[in-house]
C-alpha cells in the first residue's frame, strides 16, 4: 500500500507499536510529538490520514484537527483522534471539532486497521480552493499560532453572538413592536445593512415589517418591498401581497436620493416547513457591503434564530388580540367593551370627568339576511365597523357589542359631541352603497342605523349598568320612532 500515515503522540513506545502495526500492514509512517510539529508536517507532507491522540500537551489533538479542517488544503485528510478513554464526552468533542472517527487507545489492535480502510475507501479527491495558512512553500510555527487565534477569534464571536440570540428569546412578549426593534437592533450590530424585511407568512395571514438601519431614499425602500414581494413571490408562497405593511424607524426615510436596481444587493433566508414558507427576513444594502461568503452559514443560523424569537412575539400579539377582538368585523368584542367601560366608568366617577356612550343597532337586518343571505349580511357588519372606526376619534373605544349591534365609548367628551358623532355615522352609513357579494345581487344594497346616546353625568345614572340600559333605552326609542335616527 501507498497511504502514507501521520502518526502524533507524545508518548514514544505507544508511537513505536502502532507505527509497528501499520507498516507491519503496508502502510508507510511518520511521526510527530505535539500539536504544532503535528499541523507542519501535515501541511509539509499532506498524509493520506493523520492519528492524533487527543491529549497531547500545548495545542492538543482537539485544536489540531479543528485547525486543520478549518483549511481548504487540509480540510479533506481524515483524522483518527485517540484517548485513554472510551466516553461519551471525549467522542462528542471529537466529532465538534471535525474528527472523522474516534477511537480508545485500549482497542487500537483489533480496531485500528478497519478504521484506516474504511477513511481510505472515504477520502474525497483533491481540492482546488486556495489554502488559507500555508502563505510560503512552508508553514513556520508562528503561522500556526496566528490562525489558532483566528479560529479562537471567530468561535469566540459565534459563541457570543448565540448567547445574545439566545438572551433574547427570554424576552416578555407583551410589546411586538419593542421585540422586533430589540431583535434586529442586536442584528445591526452584527451586520451592517440598509434596511432588513422581516414577513411572517400564516396561512393567508401575512404581517412584513420593513426595520430602517441607515438612512435612505423612498426610492430606496420602494425598491427593497418589490425585491421582498418578488422573494416571496419565488419561494412559492400562497400570499399575494406583503399584506399588513409596518415600517419602523420612518425618521430615517429621506424623500431625496436615487437608487438602481443593480445597486442593491440583498442577503436573504427563507424560513420554510418542509416546502412551505412560513417566512422571510431580507438584509438590503449597497452591493459594496455584500456578505462575506465565508461567514453564510453563521449569519443563516442567527437570522432563523431571530425570526424565530419576532415570530414567537408576533403568535403571542395575535392570539392576544384575537382574544379581544371580534373574528368578523376585526373591532373590539363584547368582553373587552365591557373591561373598557369598567375602567372609563370608574375613571369618570373618580375624577368627575363627562362620559358618553354610544348603542348602535343596523335597521332590519334580519330581512337583509333573509333577502340577500348570511354572505351579504357579514360584508354589510365588516363594512359598517369599517365606517364607524373611520369615524370616530382615536381615543375612543369602538366595538362589536352583539349580532347587528355596536357601542362606542367617549371618554371626556360631552353629550354634543355624543350626537354629533352619531349623525355622521346615520348619514354615512344611510348614503353608503354596499355592493352584493353575489352576483345574484343587481344594485347596492342600501342599510340605515339606529343610535342612543347617553352621558354621564346624569342623575338618573348610579352605576356603570344605568349608563348601558340608558343608550339601550333610546336606542329602542329610535327604533319605535321610524328607525334612521338618533335619539337622546
Amino acid at each position: 500500500m501507498d497511504a502514507r500515515i501521520l502518526v502524533v503522540d507524545d508518548n514514544v513506545s505507544f508511537s513505536e507499536g502502532v507505527t509497528k502495526l501499520l507498516e507491519s500492514n503496508g502502510y508507510k509512517t511518520f511521526l510527530a510529538n505535539d500539536g504544532v510539529e503535528a499541523i507542519e508536517k501535515a501541511f509539509r507532507e499532506l498524509p493520506d490520514i493523520i492519528l492524533i491522540d487527543g491529549m497531547l500537551p500545548g495545542m492538543n489533538g482537539y485544536q489540531v484537527s479543528r485547525l486543520l479542517k478549518s483549511d481548504v488544503e487540509t480540510r479533506n485528510i481524515p483524522i483518527i483522534v485517540l484517548t485513554e478513554k472510551d466516553q461519551s464526552g471525549y467522542k462528542y468533542w471529537g466529532v465538534k471539532t471535525g474528527a472523522d472517527a474516534y477511537l480508545c487507545k485500549d482497542f487500537i489492535q483489533t480496531s485500528l486497521l478497519k478504521i484506516v480502510e474504511d477513511l481510505l475507501k472515504k477520502k474525497p479527491g483533491e481540492v482546488t480552493d486556495k489554502p488559507l495558512l500555508r502563505k510560503t512553500g512552508f508553514v513556520k510555527a508562528v503561522d500556526i499560532v496566528s490562525k489558532m487565534n483566528n479560529l479562537l477569534d471567530k468561535k469566540l464571536f459565534e459563541v457570543t453572538v448565540f448567547n445574545e440570540m439566545s438572551a433574547l428569546i427570554e424576552l416578555e412578549n407583551e410589546d411586538f413592536d419593542g421585540i422586533v426593534k430589540v431583535v434586529m437592533g442586536t442584528l445591526a450590530r452584527i451586520l451592517d445593512y440598509d434596511i432588513a424585511a422581516i414577513v411572517i407568512i400564516q396561512q393567508y395571514d401575512v404581517e412584513s415589517i420593513f426595520e430602517i438601519n441607515h438612512t435612505v431614499s423612498e426610492q430606496y425602500l420602494k425598491a427593497v418591498q418589490d425585491h421582498t414581494m418578488s422573494l416571496i413571490m419565488a419561494n412559492g408562497a400562497e400570499a399575494g401581497s406583503l399584506g399588513k405593511v409596518m415600517v419602523l424607524n420612518t425618521d430615517r426615510i429621506t424623500p431625496e436620493g436615487t437608487i438602481v436596481k443593480n445597486e442593491i444587493a440583498s442577503f436573504a433566508v427563507p424560513i420554510k416547513s418542509q416546502t412551505k414558507l412560513n417566512g422571510l427576513i431580507v438584509l438590503a444594502h449597497h452591493v459594496s457591503k455584500k456578505v462575506d461568503s465565508k461567514e453564510v452559514d453563521f449569519l443563516r443560523i442567527v437570522i432563523k434564530q431571530a425570526f424565530v424569537i419576532i415570530d414567537n412575539a408576533w403568535l403571542y400579539a395575535k392570539v392576544k388580540r384575537l382574544a379581544i377582538t371580534d373574528s368578523l368585523t376585526g373591532i373590539y368584542n363584547h368582553g373587552f367593551l365591557r373591561e373598557s367601560l369598567y375602567r372609563e366608568y370608574s375613571r369618570t366617577e373618580r375624577f368627575k370627568l363627562p362620559l358618553i356612550l354610544l348603542l348602535m343597532d343596523i335597521d332590519h337586518f334580519k330581512r337583509v339576511n333573509d333577502t340577500y343571505g348570511h354572505l351579504q349580511g357579514d360584508e354589510i357588519l365588516r363594512k359598517v365597523s369599517l365606517i364607524l372606526r373611520n369615524s370616530i376619534r382615536t381615543y375612543d373605544i369602538l366595538g362589536r357589542y352583539g349580532g347587528e349591534e355596536f357601542m362606542v365609548i367617549m371618554p371626556e367628551a360631552s353629550l354634543e359631541d355624543g350626537i354629533a358623532l352619531a349623525e355622521r355615522i346615520r348619514a354615512a352609513i344611510e348614503k353608503y352603497e354596499f355592493h352584493g357579494v353575489l352576483e345574484s345581487i343587481k344594485g347596492p344594497v342600501r342599510c340605515t342605523i339606529s343610535i342612543g346616546v347617553a352621558g354621564y353625568p346624569a342623575p338618573d345614572i348610579k352605576k356603570m349598568d344605568d349608563l348601558v340600559n340608558k343608550a339601550d333605552k333610546l336606542l329602542y326609542r329610535a327604533k319605535v320612532e321610524g328607525r334612521n335616527r338618533v335619539c337622546t
